[in-house]
Formats: structure tokens, sequence, C-alpha cells
């Protein structure tokens, strides 16, 4: 999980502020989405619902957000500063009112919550991700899809863990095997481009967050390059997998293999 009610909203968290988009939220679910186990939604994630900076802590409702602020006065922080780190940190972030829509109280109800509604529900609702095909919210739809996908699915449920890449920065990286599929996730966590050395093989993709299939991603022999918070799933051929194959996939695969090869070495 990347979210709970006793936690501040994820994108807050892990994303930095100037960072803050559709695209570096989409890349933060694919992180979390396809690792081993049971991937869960809390309320709003599925619209990259943020962090809410509350007037003053009068209006938090959480006790312990209270208590945090008194300890910082009681050190000796300024009611400023105090603020600040209740914005970063209340559990009270995770608990507004679901986004709805854009009318008033964000279409949660038609009088005033018990707590506020975060001001940016204009610009974050459900109704309005609902009507954007690039949306945070549809993009959850998509990755539901291909984990419920028969192609996909015992891979994803049973198949092993296993790092990738791990020395290279910002870049989070993951395979998923199973008995005979291996795939591949990328996630450029950061907003400049940056290459990616793929596995030798063939290598199909599977989800991609940008706007569209395949947009911004250049392939070039054995690398592939992802802009800022981009990322993919990727089924990658495997010596295991291509033990697995019949004669007639084997030499097709070979062939396209000779191919990109030759054509690599004449750019």
């Amino acid at each position: 999980i990347i979210e709970n009610h006793d936690e501040p909203r994820g994108v807050s968290r892990y994303i930095p502020v100037e960072d803050l988009s559709e695209q570096s939220k989409k890349a933060l679910a694919a992180v979390y989405f396809f690792l081993r186990g049971i991937p869960f939604i809390y309320q709003g994630q599925e619209i990259g619902m943020e962090n809410c900076a509350f007037p003053d802590i009068a209006a938090y409702d959480d006790i312990s957000t209270k208590d945090e602020y008194q300890v910082c006065l009681d050190a000796g922080c300024i009611e400023e500063k105090a603020l600040e780190l209740a914005h970063k940190f209340s559990r009270d972030n995770a608990r507004t009112p679901v986004q709805w829509d854009d009318s008033d109280f964000a279409g949660f109800s038609t009088h005033e919550p018990w707590l506020m509604v975060n001001p940016n529900y204009k610009q974050i609702n459900v109704k309005k991700q609902q009507t954007q095909p690039d949306s945070v919210w549809n993009f959850y739809k998509q990755m539901i899809a291909v984990y419920k996908n028969p192609a996909y699915h015992e891979t994803l449920t049973f198949g092993k863990f296993e790092p990738y890449a791990r020395e290279q920065k910002n870049l989070i990286a993951y395979y998923r095997k199973g008995e005979s599929q291996t795939l591949l996730v990328l996630v450029n966590f950061q907003k400049e481009p940056q290459r990616v050395a793929l596995p030798t093989g063939e290598a199909k993709v599977v989800l991609d967050n940008t706007a569209s299939a395949l947009q911004g991603i250049s392939v070039k022999g054995s690398e592939i390059t992802l802009d800022g918070y981009q990322a993919v799933v990727l089924e990658v051929m495997t010596f295991e997998t291509f033990l697995d194959l019949s004669f007639r996939e084997k030499s097709e695969c070979f062939l396209r293999s000779l191919l990109r090869i030759a054509a690599s070495s004449f750019l």
C-alpha cells in the first residue's frame, strides 16, 4: 500500500511538490501496484488526491495532530512552523471528503462535512477524470485490467519478485517472474529522461502511463529511453521463456534479434 487513513496522502509524501502531476502520480501507482501481494487502493488514491493545507489548527479533527502541534510550540517553534509540520504529517490529510465532482462540498454531501474539503476539488475530482482518457483514475482502471487479464494474472499473482538495475539512480525496476513468463516494471522516478538497459531478448509493451501506448518511448538496440516519470510494464523474453517456445517461434525471435543488431550497427 502507499496510503491509508493513518498516513498523509501518498502522492504528497513520495513526490516532490514541484513534480506533482498526473504523470508522476501514475508513475507512483505503477511502482506499488505490480509488486507481489494484493494491491490495496485507498479512497481518493485512484484520482490522486493530495494533502490539504488546513487554515489553522482549529480546523483539524485529528487529536494526534493537535498534540504534535502543541509539542512543537512547547519546543519553541513559531505557530507558522508548527502548522507547516501539521500540514505535512497530519492523518487528516487522508481523511478529507472524497472529491466526486466540482459542485459544493465536492459532491460528497449537500451539507458542510465534519472536515473541510480540499480546495483543489475543482481540479481533482472523479467526474472530471472519468472524461479524461489519460487521467489517474483511468490509469488505475488500466492497471486493474492488466492484473485481471488471464494472460498476466498468474504471473502477477504468484510470480517471484526480483529487483532489476538496483544501482541506477531514480529508477525503480523489478521483475515479476512466472513459470513461463517474465514481466519487467520500469519506473523513471524523476522529471529528467533516462536510458535503461534492457535484458537480452524480445520486449513487448503491456502498459505505459503516458497518454497513448508507446508515446515517449524510444528503443535503440538493447536500451529504452523513458521520459520523466514514465512507467512501463514490459513482457520480456528471458532464457527460461525462450526455451518454452516452439522451433518456429525461436527462429523468428532469433531473426528479429539479428535484424535489430544489424540496424543498430548502422546508427
